[in-house]
C-alpha cells in the first residue's frame, strides 16, 4: 500500500486546522445581537416621579401597588415583596415623597437613582411595634421605561438614614414560643436556626433577670449589605458588628430589634453564635438600649447573662483578654467607652471579655440578685460608685483592684 508523502500529510493537517478555526469563529453567523439600548431618562423625570410616588402612596391594594411600581419583572418582584412585607409587619400609612435625583442616568444600563422620603407606621401588634410615624430617606434604583415612566428596581438607605425593614427584600416573619419572633430577609442568616437561638436567648435573659420585659425580635438578613442598610451604616462600618440591638428607625422609641451580620456569623461555631444573640437579647430585654449606662457595666452584664450557664473553659471564653494580660499585664483601669469604641465589634474581642470577667469575678462571692440590682441601678441612672457600694458592698476602686488580681491569676493558670 502506497503511503502519502510528507507534503500531502502537512496540507491535510493545515486544512483540518483551518476548518476547526472556521467552525469556532463562525464568521457566517455575524456578530452577537446587541442587547436593547437603554431607555433615556424622560425630560420631565421629576414630575413623572412625583406622580408615580403619589400613586404608590395612594395604592390600597396589592394590584394597585404592583402596577404603580412599573411593568418590568424586577419592578413586579420588588413591589410584591414590599407589599407582602407591609402586610406581615403590620405597616400602615405609607407615603413616598420625591426629594431629588432620578433625572440623570448614572449607570451604563441606563438606570438612575432617586432620593425619596418614606414615611410609615406600624400597628400595635407588629413585630416592629410602635404607632409613631417614622420617616427616612431612601434611594430608589429606577429603570426608565419606553412609556415615559419608571420601573422601581430596588431600595437602599441614604447616608445614616435607615432602610425601612419592609423595603429590604423578601421578608418573612417566624413566630416561636415565649413571644419570640424572627424576621428573616432574603432567606435569613445561612445555616442558622435563628428562631431556636432567639428562643434560647430569651429564656436565658428571663432566667437571670426576673423583671426582664418586652418582646424579643431578631432580624436575620442574608447579606451584610442589608444589615448595613437597616442600621444606617456603610458595609465597611458594619463589618465588625456581629449583632446590634437598635430601633428600627434609629430613634429612641421602643421598637427595638436585634439585627445580625451574616458575614461574621459565617465564621462562628454554634456556641459563639448563641453567645452573640443572648448578649444582644440581654441589652434589649433589660432596657439598656438608648441609655447612657457606664459601658463596662452594660457590656459586661450582657456577657454575664450570655455565659452564665456556659461550661466552656476560660481559654475559650476569655482567651483574647488573658493573652493580653500575659503579654502586657492587667489594665490599670476598668474599660471605658473609648476603649470599647476603639475595639470595634459588638460583643467580640478582648475588651468585652475583660468586662465580662468583672461580673464573673463578682458572681463568685455575690448573689445573682445583688448583681442584677447593681446593674439595674446603674441602668436607671444611679452613679456607678453609689450603686456598687449599695448593692455589692464594694467601691469601684476595690472592684478594679480585685479584677486586676483576678485577671493576673486567671492568665497564669489558663494556657
Amino acid at each position: 500500500m502506497r503511503r502519502p508523502s510528507a507534503n500531502v500529510v502537512a496540507v491535510a493537517v493545515l486544512v483540518a486546522v483551518a476548518a476547526a478555526v472556521l467552525l469556532w469563529q463562525r464568521p457566517w453567523a455575524g456578530q452577537p445581537a446587541a442587547g436593547p439600548e437603554p431607555v433615556a431618562v424622560p425630560a420631565d423625570a421629576r414630575a413623572v416621579l412625583a406622580d408615580q410616588l403619589q400613586a404608590l402612596s395612594d395604592a390600597d391594594t396589592e394590584q394597585a401597588f404592583v402596577a404603580a411600581a412599573g411593568s418590568t419583572a424586577r419592578a413586579r418582584t420588588f413591589a410584591q415583596e414590599a407589599w407582602d412585607a407591609r402586610r406581615d409587619l403590620g405597616v400602615e400609612s405609607v407615603t413616598l415623597r420625591y426629594l431629588s435625583g432620578g433625572d440623570v442616568a448614572d449607570r451604563a444600563d441606563g438606570s438612575t437613582l432617586a432620593t425619596v422620603e418614606v414615611s410609615w407606621r406600624a400597628g400595635a401588634d407588629s413585630p416592629v411595634a410602635g404607632t409613631a410615624v417614622r420617616s427616612s430617606r431612601v434611594g430608589l434604583r429606577l429603570d426608565p421605561q419606553r412609556d415615559g415612566t419608571f420601573a422601581v428596581r430596588s431600595a437602599t438607605n441614604v447616608g445614616q438614614d435607615r432602610l425601612p425593614l419592609w423595603l429590604a427584600g423578601d421578608v418573612r416573619v417566624g413566630e416561636g414560643p415565649d413571644d419570640v419572633r424572627v424576621v428573616s430577609v432574603d432567606g435569613g442568616v445561612p445555616d442558622l436556626d435563628a428562631l431556636a437561638a432567639a428562643t434560647r436567648a430569651d429564656r436565658a435573659v428571663r432566667a437571670t433577670v426576673a423583671d426582664a420585659d418586652g418582646r424579643l425580635t431578631v432580624v436575620a438578613p442574608r447579606s451584610r449589605a442589608t444589615t448595613a442598610a437597616l442600621v444606617g451604616e456603610t458595609q465597611d462600618e458594619g463589618a465588625a458588628i456581629a449583632g446590634v440591638t437598635t430601633t428600627v428607625d434609629g430613634t429612641t422609641g421602643t421598637a427595638r430589634v436585634i439585627v445580625l451580620n451574616p458575614d461574621l456569623f459565617a465564621d462562628m461555631d454554634a456556641r459563639a453564635r448563641q453567645v452573640v444573640i443572648t448578649h444582644e437579647a440581654a441589652h434589649l430585654l433589660t432596657g439598656a438600649v438608648g441609655t447612657s449606662m457606664v459601658t463596662w457595666v452594660a457590656e459586661g452584664f450582657a456577657d454575664y447573662v450570655a455565659l452564665r450557664r456556659d461550661d466552656a473553659p476560660l481559654a475559650v471564653s476569655a482567651g483574647q483578654a488573658l493573652a493580653q494580660v500575659r503579654a502586657d499585664g492587667p489594665p490599670r483601669t476598668l474599660p471605658d467607652a473609648d476603649t470599647f469604641a476603639a475595639a470595634g465589634g459588638h460583643g467580640l474581642g478582648a475588651v468585652y471579655e475583660s468586662a465580662w470577667l468583672v461580673f464573673r469575678m463578682l458572681a463568685q462571692e455575690r448573689s445573682n440578685e445583688r448583681i442584677v440590682a447593681f446593674y439595674e441601678s446603674v441602668r436607671d441612672g444611679a452613679d456607678v460608685e453609689d450603686a456598687a457600694r449599695r448593692h455589692l458592698r464594694l467601691s469601684v476602686a476595690q472592684i478594679t483592684t480585685q479584677w486586676r488580681a483576678y485577671l493576673e491569676k486567671s492568665a497564669s493558670t489558663v494556657s
